[in-house]
């Protein structure tokens, strides 16, 4: 999950928004503590887990807990990172093992995704689950990282519940701080373990108070037993998926079922005449109007159940590239195809993303269906080793520097063996400071 983390962080270097968002943090100034990585700048401990956090997620490439609906290391590792940097700061002597880094982001995971499940059944399509519980996830591993105890942890919780923000309608509208509403949470749950140290109380009952999370968010239900059934023995980063195509998680299973009756049925997309695509309710929120290129075609078409499975149709490996929007405005066929296919809501009881059905209707006049549970890069449906280094090498192919393909490999090597590290933050700043 790191790794892919890092390529994801280093992919967002270049998208858009990025620049604009870099020279106004240049302009607030601010303590140069910790790293803005693949640039050489060092800004807050805030404002590095705002900035690394949004390029995270900017490409959407980044890691999803499927039946939570929540992207996970997008905001609590800019979180974790921008905390070490900070006390490694305040104290020279601070030391953190490659052990004990994962364990707190398996913890923080952990948490995020448990709130996810408690209220995703519950939740308007309306809320972005990411920026409900991001900032938890953030309390929970940084105050690990910070040996918290009990109290200092519950002031944190408190504190990251004071800033709970975040709404789909930037989504929807097609508008580019969608990509950064987890920067805000990321900034959040740093402040909050920051705040919680200082002795700085928080509301305390989060989720049994009067307004409380049920009470304001979900007319008063909840799923209790996703937060403490076999809490610390089972845990639910082990259920995270990895994104293979750098778009919403939404559109995977649809890409995954496009391309399986593609080379079942040797497909082009000359062959086809019609498709259908059924989608669940939390899937049709997202993903499921009516594609048009509007300001912004890469998120047009990232989030477009439509747009994604023409294109599945027309390229075997989808990579960054085929979301830039000169790809997306010169490509008109796939624009064109995108419109024979009719989206329709369905599995009503189901809340998460999938199942997911794609029926085509082809030229001769035979129709074939595919139906996905499990999506690729999901626990069911893991990536290969190689899909994942391809994806490390898309990633790294756009950030803001150019790395070559052999450096990209010794950097993978170096990740790779952090767990085994007495002190990872000296490897991390090498990795990240990269020319």
């Amino acid at each position: 999950m790191f790794i892919d983390a890092t390529a994801c962080i280093y992919a967002g270097n270049t998208a858009a928004a990025v620049k604009e968002l870099i020279q106004i943090t240049r302009s607030f100034g601010g303590a140069p503590d910790c790293s803005i990585i693949g640039f050489n700048l060092k800004t807050s401990p805030t404002q590095a887990a705002f900035l690394n956090s949004v390029m995270a997620h900017a490409r959407d490439y980044d890691d999803t807990h499927d039946p939570a609906v929540h992207h996970g290391c997008v905001t609590i590792i800019p979180a974790m990172l921008a905390v070490c940097e900070k006390l490694r700061r305040e104290n020279k002597k601070f030391r953190i093992s490659g052990q004990e880094f994962f364990a707190a982001l398996a913890v923080g995971l952990d948490i995020a995704d448990r709130m996810g499940l408690a209220f995703i059944r519950h939740l308007h399509t309306g809320w972005l689950p990411t920026t409900l519980w991001g900032a938890f996830g953030c309390a929970a591993a940084c105050g690990r990282l910070m040996n918290f105890s009990s109290d200092e942890m519950l002031k944190a919780f408190g504190a990251a519940y004071s800033m709970v923000h975040g709404n789909r309608q930037a989504l929807i509208d097609g508008a580019l701080t969608k990509r950064i509403q987890p920067g805000i949470s990321a900034e959040a749950g740093v402040k909050s373990v920051f705040w919680a140290r200082a002795g700085i109380s928080g509301a305390e009952n989060i989720i049994d108070g009067d307004y409380g999370i049920p009470a304001l968010y979900t007319g008063g239900k909840i799923d209790r037993e996703f937060l403490t059934e076999k809490l610390g023995v089972e845990f639910e980063t082990l259920n995270i998926s990895v994104k293979p195509y750098p778009c919403c998680r939404c559109t995977h299973p649809v890409i995954d079922a496009v391309r399986l009756l593609k080379t079942e049925h040797s497909l082009c997309l000359d062959d086809i005449q019609s498709g259908k695509i059924f989608l669940p309710p939390k899937g049709m929120g997202q993903i499921g109007k009516p594609f048009q290129i509007r300001g912004n075609p890469t998120v047009d078409a990232q989030f477009s159940a439509q747009y994604t499975a023409a294109l599945a149709l027309v390229t075997d490996k989808i990579r960054i590239d085929d979301f830039s929007a000169q790809s997306i405005l010169s490509r008109k066929e796939i624009a064109i195809a995108a419109a024979e296919f009719e989206v329709v809501e369905s599995f009503k009881d189901f809340p998460g993303l999938v199942p997911v059905k794609v029926m085509l209707k082809l030229k001769t006049g035979k129709r074939i269906g595919k139906q996905l549970e499990y999506p690729l890069g999901s626990p069911m449906n893991p990536m290969t080793q190689e899909q994942i280094q391809l994806k490390f090498h898309d990633c790294l192919s756009h950030a803001a520097r150019r790395i070559s393909p052999e450096i990209r490999n010794r950097m993978l090597e170096t990740l790779y063996a952090l767990k085994n590290k007495d002190d990872i933050l000296p490897v991390m700043e090498t990795v990240f400071m990269v020319h």
